[in-house]
């Protein structure tokens, strides 16, 4: 039965295969849109359901640009449906949530399958999204979303406080999302937000604007508008940061804890992510449930979902080329009191809140290792203790102390020696990486190594971020290098990993921006592990700004500040994602290793199999999905041998 769960995860798969090969935006000729026009008549004839036909028989003579996209979509639909009789007023697809394609309104889900139940596959210790998109055939409203019992064979069930629910919002950014961090003139509609309330930001299609629902203490509601020129959206705060005039962390900007409901309208696809939860204790299995709809308190459709739980639990991430070293999973980061305190308007105890919740949003998303800001005071304490917390790893830690420049080497070495007995004191080690210097040039590298020395006598250690220069002065004793290169490229690791002590990461190609959840996944993931980094440290971790007007770089977020902590994305689904594939991978790995070294011939075999097929992988091509099935499969049959 083990064995299954790869054909069964790729008969998913193969049904839409094809879309692997189409651009991110599927682009139909004028030929292939009036084909699926002139079928309107055939498929209305045959469409079996009333509320099917009534919807195809408003798309007949299609006049302009607008109705012909939305008869070619409903034409497309209708011929998915041909041999089901189709009883809801709207038609589901199961779509990968990690997809290259756009989820939008006019945009006809290629790499979906009609009717199919959402299939979410997860390791013990895991979060794992699944998606659906929802067709309407007619202008429903709001319609509520539950979801019913998930049990498996045995009666066990599934629970609920375990499964997330979330509208994935679509809604007006820079022309050059999806793609690139770099900016561009103008705003475009792009799928990011996964949000509770769908009202929490109002977008106006005409005037390609978005607007914050701001709710008073006493309920009254106003709203804010989100995307003005930038030239009249920055405030001056009192550190050297400008930001922009919205402050989305204050008590009037707060989603819903729970989904609420979502207005449907007539032939504009609407897409939702379900996250499960699978924690140590969750029992293996199969457990089957569904979404239900519910408008005006009756039901009017169920969307089928299982959740199948794998009999292993994820391991910590790994590096590729050492099963034992730690690959650290981090950021850039701008996540302060002072900094939070200036998105809430000034509320040190509802900072401090919000704090918890960001930093316990990390967790969540596999980013263990926070860069802490300031120097030794009394917020450094605060952000270890939180750190400490939430889960967070402090048994390394990025930053929280300066270096000291004057007094000579004997004053450094005095310095160091006192930062050390603090941290002794509170963290009860040094395994600490000081962020000294940016970028530098050779010059500047080699005029720091006193620094260095007076530092790493004490027990401490060094970041950088840099090119190669960094390696040719410094690359004898720099302990974490960020080297601004692709993911997939390992010109840099390979130098670096002969060495041997440095930890190495990417930043840069591309910074944190592009909204796409297969390419974050790709280079935080599977690009990264191959070309042996042993960290991710991109840049930034911000809270916003929700404005993307920009022309040189974008704003650059992985997830928005907000009233509760963080507004999930995507991109930051994607960033999960990507880490979970090398734990996958370092689960895959290790297993291998081990059969390599069995007396077993046949077990022997398979793990030189695996590995075979771990060094086969791409950096830069391949479905992820069908990678990440393919290791499942390996894992179970190596964790059934001998």
């Amino acid at each position: 039965m083990k064995r299954s769960i790869l054909a069964w995860g790729l008969c998913a798969l193969l049904t839409v295969a094809p879309s692997s090969l189409l651009a991110q935006v599927e682009q139909l000729t004028e030929w292939q849109r009036q084909s699926f026009i002139s079928r309107l008549p055939e498929v209305t004839a045959s469409a079996k359901g009333a509320a099917l036909r009534t919807h195809l028989q408003g798309h007949a003579k299609p006049a302009t640009p607008a109705a012909r996209l939305a008869a070619v979509n409903a034409a497309r639909v209708a011929l998915d449906v041909t041999n089901v009789t189709v009883q809801a007023p709207f038609i589901h697809y199961a779509v990968p949530p990690m997809s290259e394609y756009q989820r939008l309104p006019d945009l006809y889900p290629v790499d979906g399958e009609a009717g199919a139940p959402v299939r979410i596959v997860a390791a013990q210790d895991e979060y794992e999204p699944g998606a659906f998109t929802i067709y309407p055939l007619a202008d429903l409203g709001k319609v509520a979303f539950s979801l019913t019992p998930f049990r498996n064979a045995e009666g066990k069930v599934f629970p609920a406080a375990q499964l997330d629910l979330k509208l994935l919002k679509v809604w007006y950014q820079n022309r050059n999302a999806w793609y690139s961090y770099f900016g561009d003139t103008g705003f475009k509609l792009v799928a990011e937000l996964l949000l509770n309330d769908e009202d929490l930001i109002l977008v106006d299609e005409e005037k390609e604007a978005n607007y914050a629902r701001l709710t008073a203490p006493d309920g009254t509601v106003t709203t804010q508008w989100l995307n003005p020129p930038r030239q009249m959206d920055v405030r001056f705060p009192w550190h050297y940061r400008r930001t922009h005039i919205f402050a989305p962390m204050r008590p009037d900007f707060a989603d819903a804890a729970t989904l609420q409901p979502v207005a449907l309208n007539n032939g504009r696809f609407t897409t939702f992510f379900l996250t499960a939860h699978v924690t140590t204790n969750t029992a293996p299995g199969l457990y089957t449930g569904s979404v239900r709809l519910t408008r005006q308190n009756a039901a009017i459709g169920e969307i089928p979902v299982t959740i199948r739980v794998l009999p292993f639990v994820l391991p910590a991430p790994k590096c590729y080329f050492d099963t034992d070293k730690d690959f650290l999973t981090a950021s850039y980061s701008y996540i302060s009191l002072g900094m939070i305190m200036e998105e809430n308007g000034g509320d040190l105890a509802l900072a401090r809140r919000q704090l918890r919740e960001v930093l316990r949003n990390q967790v969540t998303h596999n980013q263990l290792v926070h860069w802490v800001r300031g120097d030794r005071d009394r917020e450094t304490r605060l952000m270890i203790d939180t750190m400490r917390e939430v889960g967070m790893r402090t048994d390394v830690l990025l930053g929280g102390l300066g270096v000291q420049h004057s007094g000579g080497q004997v004053g450094r070495e005095s310095a160091a020696r006192r930062a050390g007995q603090w941290f002794d004191q509170v963290v009860g080690h040094r395994n600490l990486y000081i962020g000294y210097g940016d970028e530098p040039g050779s010059a500047w590298l080699v005029g720091a190594r006193p620094i260095y020395e007076a530092y790493q006598r004490a027990g401490f250690k060094f970041i950088i971020a840099g090119g190669d220069s960094v390696f040719y002065k410094a690359g004898y004793l720099y302990d974490w290098h960020n080297v601004a290169k692709w993911p997939e490229n390992d010109s840099s690791t390979r130098i670096w990993n002969e060495v041997g002590n440095a930890h190495v990461a990417w930043y840069a190609t591309m910074h944190v921006g592009p909204e796409n959840p297969a390419f974050n996944r790709r280079q935080y993931g599977l690009a990264n592990y191959l070309a042996n980094y042993s960290a991710t440290c991109n840049y930034a971790h911000h809270f916003g700004p929700y404005n993307d007007d920009r022309m040189t770089y974008r704003p650059m977020v992985l997830a928005y500040g907000v009233y509760g902590g963080v507004l999930d994305t995507i991109q930051w689904e994607g960033y999960r994602e990507g880490i979970d594939d090398i734990r996958y991978a370092t689960a895959l790995k290790r297993l291998a290793q081990k059969a390599a070294k069995s007396p077993n011939i046949e077990t022997r075999y398979a793990g030189n199999k695996a590995l075979q097929y771990m060094a086969t992988l791409s950096r830069t091509e391949g479905d992820l999905q069908t990678v990440r099935y393919e290791m499942i499969d390996r894992i179970l049959a190596l964790s059934e041998m001998r």
